[in-house]
């Protein structure tokens, strides 16, 4: 997954609602711009954090999905072989299906 732009796209909705509420709420130009630049700070560090979580979560599901998938294959592979000594050689059958098959075929 492009985790690339996580943490620019946090700080800039953060941003947003900070100017939108403190538009709203009639700040003074200087507390206006400090308080701005502090959350465009915290919040392009939590986006940092954000990305670091979902890179390593999404490498730790990406090397399971692999192993699981080379696991699948080897599984298919014994599965093949096993499928031929599920076969019963006509020797070993029942006797009763041994005289029903050799009746039909002398009629």
């Amino acid at each position: 997954m492009n985790t690339k732009n996580v943490p620019v796209l946090i700080m800039l909705l953060a941003g947003l609602v900070a100017c939108l509420v403190m538009i709203r709420s009639g700040v003074s130009n200087r507390t206006f711009l400090t308080t701005l630049l502090l959350v465009l700070i915290c919040f392009y560090i939590a986006g940092f954090v954000v990305k670091y979580v979902l890179d390593k979560n999404f490498k730790e599901e990406e090397d399971s999905s692999d192993e699981e998938a080379s696991r699948g294959e080897e599984g298919d592979k014994e599965d093949i072989s096993t499928d031929e000594d599920d076969t019963i050689p006509p020797s070993e059958e029942n006797p009763e299906e041994q005289e029903a098959k050799s009746t039909e075929e002398n009629q």
